[in-house]
């Protein structure tokens, strides 16, 4: 019996073994950003989020891409690798050689972060750590500020909105009412200025009992032109906006420059 008993745990653990080894790693940095110590750092941050929301937060770093379009390669990541997650998949894509970063989200996350505006809450932190060079800073950010938008939709069985709860008309009596009273306090100022007085003509100020004026000659020389054309946009930005997306039936997310 402990024979047989020892013969089942044995093949237990080497079916344990083999669903590990099959299963991607959240963080894959083949572009070698990080020293060890930084990959421990993200992926504790990586596993604490994916835990909490059991939702899989992925980070892959490659050095090029050989040409292919970031998104539609972040989305192929989600279709053939990451797509064990409960409650859907995201991943990070960061390509060095073009500065290029994207997060793409599966169907099931498209609901949840919804928008230009949720990548961006949680990409412009990011990227701001990326320009200063300080990767893992900027995965462990981007891990956090997906697990608040997981724990916001959670909580309020809706996606994240930065609308939500404004109210336009609020505002616009709040700006009437504020320019109705700088107005009438600026008016009550200028009263209370005795020394203040409308005059027509520019000359109406000269005190003409200390000044005359005998001579007046304009003397022209000539103007210099410069045209300087200016510099068009390329439409990318690299403040953490979303510039460009593949996000389709199955995908969302989006992604830019840094």
């Amino acid at each position: 019996m402990r024979k047989l008993f020892a013969i089942l745990t044995m093949l237990a653990a080497l079916m344990l073994a083999s669903v590990t080894a099959f299963a991607a790693p959240s963080l894959v940095d083949n572009a070698k950003l990080l020293t060890p110590q930084q990959r421990q750092a993200v992926l504790a941050e990586l596993h604490k989020q994916e835990q909490a929301h059991n939702v899989r937060i992925a980070v892959v770093t490659m050095k090029t891409i050989d040409g292919a379009v970031p998104g539609k390669y972040a989305n192929k990541l989600l279709d053939d690798v990451y797509n064990d997650g409960a409650k859907g998949n995201m991943v990070l894509l960061q390509v060095t050689n073009t500065r290029k970063w994207y997060i793409a989200t599966d169907k099931q996350l498209k609901q949840v972060i919804v928008g230009n505006e949720a990548t961006e809450y949680m990409s412009k932190p990011m990227v701001a750590e990326f320009k200063k060079d300080n990767y893992a800073q900027g995965y462990i950010t981007y891990a956090q500020k997906a697990g608040e938008l997981l724990e916001y939709y959670e909580k309020e069985g809706e996606p994240w909105d930065p609308n939500a709860g404004f109210n336009w008309f609020a505002l616009v009596i709040a700006a009437g009412i504020g320019g109705a009273a700088a107005y009438g306090w600026r008016a009550l100022l200028i009263q209370g200025m005795s020394n203040v007085r409308e005059a027509v003509e520019a000359n109406a100020y000269l005190d003409k009992q200390t000044f005359a004026l005998t001579h007046s000659n304009d003397t022209y020389l000539y103007t210099n032109i410069s045209a300087v054309p200016k510099s068009k946009s390329s439409g990318s930005s690299d403040d953490g906006s979303v510039s460009e997306s593949s996000a389709d039936n199955d995908h969302g997310g989006g992604g830019g420059s840094y």
